[in-house]
C-alpha cells in the first residue's frame, strides 16, 4: 500500500460526490456510485477503541471482511438497475452474498441480503466509512427499497421465483429479518424519504401479520422450521421497536406452536424430516441472534436438545475436533461441508455447554484474543485484490453479511472444547440406546451405544433425499470405520442386485423391541442386544443387522447374484492389511480378496485397530468415492452369490 499523509487520509474517508455519468440508459438514468478511495491506505490512527465491535470478527478471524464489505457497496449499488424506464427498475442483481445462487429471479425477494448492506453503509456514521449519506447511494438505495415494495402480495407476503403480487413464506421469511432492522436503521437515520420509510415500515408490518396469522403459512413453517425463523425474529423486533403488545403476543404464541410442531423431539423438521444440519447451521444462526436480543428461556431449551442431537449424529474422531456426520436420515440436502460453528458468533456456547463441543473453530483463551484485537489496532487487515465484487464479506460460516449488528465474536479456549467433547454421549457413555419416531411420516432413527461399537440405523419409507439402513459405525478409542450417504447410491450403503438396489428403499417390516414403543422424549430406552431383519421382496434380498456389545454385524441373503457395497473411511495416516497382507489404496480401483481387513490408527498418540471380519473368504472390489474429513469414503464392494449368504462383523481388533 502507498504511504500518505494523515491529512490525505481524513480527505479520503470523507463522503464523496458523485460524478456525472457517461453511459446513463435514459435521460434520468441514476448515476453510477464512485468506487472506494484510497480508503484502503487508512493507517492505524484511523482506528479507535470504538470500532473495536466492527473489526473483532477480523481481528479473530484473520479475514479482511470489515474492509471488504465496504468495498463492496459500489458494486452492489451499480449492480441496481438505474433505468426509470425499465420494469425492474431498482432489481439488484449483484450475484454475490446469497444473490449468488438466489438471485437470478428479478423477484425473488429472499435476496435482501445486498439490499441491506447498502442501508448498512448509508446509515453508519463513522470516519472510515466514505458511503455516510452519500446523495448517489441514497437515489439507489431509494429505487431498490421501492422496486421490493411493488413485489408485495394484497395479503402481504413476497413473492420467490412466481412473479410480483405472488407469495410463499420462505422469501418472505429469510427478508423480513433483514427489512426489519433496514427500516429501523433508516428510520433512524431519517435522510431517507419520510414516504418511502412509512410504506417500507407498514410492508414489514404487513407481511408479519400475514406470517403470524395465516394457518396454511404457519403449518409449512412448522414443517420446514428454519423458513419460519425470520418471521419470529421479525414478531420480536417489531415489539421492541413499535411497543405495541399484539406483536409479543404473536411472538409468544408462534414460538410455541413452532416449537411443538417443528421440535417434536431432538431434531428440528424439515419436510417432515429430520433438518439436515446444512439447513440447522440457518436456524442455529437465526435463533441465536433472537436469543441473543430475547434471552428467551424457551429458545434455549430448543438449543438443549439439538446440541444433544448434534451428539448422537455426528460422531468425533479421536483428535477432538474433527467429525463425521449421520446424514442418511436427512430429508433435503446430502453434501454437508466442514463448519465447525454453532450458531450466530458462537453465541450460543456461553449459555450450553453441550454445544462447545462442536466450536472447534478459532479456540483460544481471552489473553490471546486481546493479543489478536490488539494485532489488528496495529496492523489492519486489507481487503483482497480480487474483484468485481468480492464475495468474502460475509459471516465466517453462513453467507449472511452480518455488519447491520456488531454484536461481538464470541470465542472459547481449547480446554473448553475438549472438556465438552469428553463429555459428548458417544464419547462419555459405553451404554444407551436412542429411538425417535416422529408422528408425522415413517421415519426411524436408531443410535446404539455399546462398550465396543456405536452405530446407527435407519428405517421407514424415506423422504425427500433420505436414505435408509446404516448410518455410521463408530469405534471407541479408533473413531468412524462405516459411513454412508444420503442421496447419492455411488457414496451411500446398500446392496445391489443389477440395476436395482436396496438403496432408498422402504423398510416397514422391521420388529421393533417392545421397550421402543415407551421411548422418552429424549428417545431414551432401555434394549440390550439389538437384531432387525428386512426383506426386499421385489429384488430377492433378505438382511439382518445386528448390534452387540463388541461388534456391528450384517448378514445378507440374496436370491442371485449381488453386491454388497460397503463405504469405509479411512484417516490418510491409515495402515490397511488383508489377512495379514499389507494393503495400499490408491485412487483407482482394485481387485481384493480375503476374511479379515484390519485398520491400523494413530489416535492421539495411541494405536488404536479396527477388523471388518467375513464369515468366509471375500471377493471385492475396493475405490475411492470422495475425500471427507481427513481422508476419504471407500467403496468395499463384496460379492455375494445366492448359495452362500455374506456376514461380516465390524469391531475393535
Amino acid at each position: 500500500m502507498n504511504a500518505i499523509s494523515q491529512a490525505t487520509l481524513l480527505v479520503a474517508a470523507r463522503p464523496l460526490l458523485a460524478q456525472p455519468a457517461t453511459n446513463a440508459s435514459a435521460p434520468n438514468a441514476l448515476q453510477p456510485l464512485p468506487e472506494m478511495p484510497e480508503l484502503f491506505s487508512l493507517q492505524k490512527e484511523q482506528w479507535t477503541l470504538a470500532d473495536r465491535p466492527f473489526i473483532e470478527r477480523d481481528a479473530i478471524s484473520g479475514g479482511p471482511d470489515l474492509l471488504e464489505a465496504l468495498d463492496n457497496i459500489a458494486y452492489i449499488a451499480n449492480t441496481l438497475n438505474g433505468d426509470p424506464k425499465s420494469p425492474q427498475f431498482g432489481w439488484q442483481s449483484s450475484k454475490i452474498y446469497r444473490s449468488a445462487h438466489n438471485g437470478a429471479s428479478p423477484t425473488n425477494t429472499r435476496v435482501m441480503e445486498p439490499v441491506s448492506m447498502l442501508v448498512w453503509a448509508y446509515t453508519l456514521s463513522k470516519h472510515w466509512n466514505p458511503y455516510y449519506r452519500h446523495p448517489t447511494l441514497r437515489l439507489r438505495l431509494e429505487a431498490g427499497i421501492n422496486y421490493w415494495l411493488s413485489l408485495q402480495s394484497k395479503a402481504g407476503g413476497f413473492p420467490e421465483d412466481g412473479g410480483a403480487g405472488t407469495q410463499s413464506l420462505p422469501p418472505t421469511s429469510f427478508s423480513l429479518e433483514f427489512l426489519v432492522e433496514m427500516s429501523q436503521q433508516l428510520d433512524k437515520d431519517g435522510t431517507v424519504d419520510a414516504g418511502l420509510r412509512n410504506r417500507l415500515r407498514a410492508a414489514v408490518e404487513k407481511a408479519t401479520e400475514w406470517a403470524a396469522t395465516d394457518m396454511g403459512v404457519r403449518d409449512h413453517g412448522y414443517h420446514f422450521s428454519n423458513q419460519y425463523c425470520g418471521s419470529l425474529y421479525a414478531m420480536w423486533r417489531l415489539w421492541e421497536i413499535t411497543s405495541n403488545p399484539k406483536w409479543k403476543q404473536y411472538f409468544d404464541a408462534r414460538l410455541d406452536e413452532w416449537l411443538a410442531n417443528a421440535q417434536p423431539s431432538l431434531f428440528w423438521m424439515e419436510d417432515d424430516g429430520v433438518e439436515t444440519f446444512g439447513y440447522s447451521h440457518v436456524t442455529e444462526w437465526e435463533l441465536d441472534r433472537l436469543l441473543f436480543l430475547s434471552k428467551d428461556p424457551r429458545i434455549l431449551e430448543s438449543f438443549r436438545k439439538y446440541f444433544e442431537w448434534c451428539g448422537l449424529n455426528t460422531v468425533p474422531e479421536n483428535d477432538g475436533v474433527t467429525f463425521l456426520m449421520d446424514n442418511v436420515g436427512h430429508a433435503r440436502t446430502s453434501a454437508n461441508k466442514a463448519s465447525g460453528e454453532v450458531g450466530f458468533y458462537n453465541h450460543i456456547t456461553t449459555l450450553l455447554p453441550n454445544s462447545q463441543a462442536f466450536a472447534y473453530t478459532y479456540l483460544m483463551t481471552d489473553a490471546e484474543r486481546e493479543a489478536k484485537v490488539a494485532a489488528w489496532f496495529e496492523n489492519p487487515i486489507p481487503p483482497s485484490a480480487a474483484r468485481p465484487g468480492k464475495p468474502k464479506a460475509y459471516h465466517i460460516f453462513n453467507g449472511y453479511p452480518m455488519y447491520f449488528e456488531p454484536h461481538g465474536f464470541w470465542t472459547i479456549s481449547a480446554e473448553q472444547q475438549q472438556h465438552a467433547f469428553q463429555n459428548l454421549p458417544t464419547v462419555g457413555q459405553p451404554r444407551f440406546t436412542r429411538y425417535f419416531a416422529p408422528v408425522r411420516g415413517n421415519d426411524h432413527y436408531l443410535f446404539a451405544r455399546r462398550p465396543g461399537v456405536y452405530a446407527t440405523l435407519h428405517w421407514g419409507r424415506p423422504n425427500g433425499k433420505q436414505a435408509k439402513e446404516i448410518g455410521l459405525v463408530w469405534l471407541p478409542g479408533f473413531g468412524t470405520l462405516l459411513r454412508s450417504f444420503n442421496n447419492n447410491i455411488d457414496y451411500g450403503y446398500c446392496t445391489r442386485v443389477g440395476n436395482s438396489s436396496t438403496y432408498k428403499k422402504s423398510i416397514t417390516d422391521f420388529k421393533t423391541p417392545r421397550e421402543f414403543a415407551t421411548a422418552k422424549a429424549d428417545g431414551s430406552v432401555t434394549a440390550r442386544d439389538l437384531e432387525f431383519t428386512t426383506t426386499f421382496t421385489d429384488i430377492g434380498v433378505q438382511k439382518s443387522f445386528r448390534i452387540k456389545d463388541h461388534y456391528f454385524e450384517v448378514e445378507v441373503q440374496t436370491k442371485t447374484v449381488a453386491v454388497e457395497q460397503i463405504p469405509l473411511y479411512f484417516d490418510s495416516t491409515d495402515t490397511l492389511t488383508l489377512d495379514g497382507n499389507s494393503l495400499i489404496l490408491n485412487t483407482v480401483s482394485q481387485m481384493v480378496a480375503g476374511k479379515a481387513l484390519r485398520v491400523k490408527r494413530i489416535c492421539g498418540g495411541e494405536t488404536a485397530q479396527a477388523v471388518i471380519k467375513f464369515d468366509s473368504p471375500m471377493k471385492a472390489n475396493l475405490s475411492k468415492a470422495y475425500d471427507i474429513a481427513n481422508g476419504a469414503i471407500y467403496l468395499l464392494s463384496v460379492d455375494v452369490t445366492a448359495q452362500d449368504a455374506l456376514q461380516y462383523r465390524v469391531k475393535l481388533a
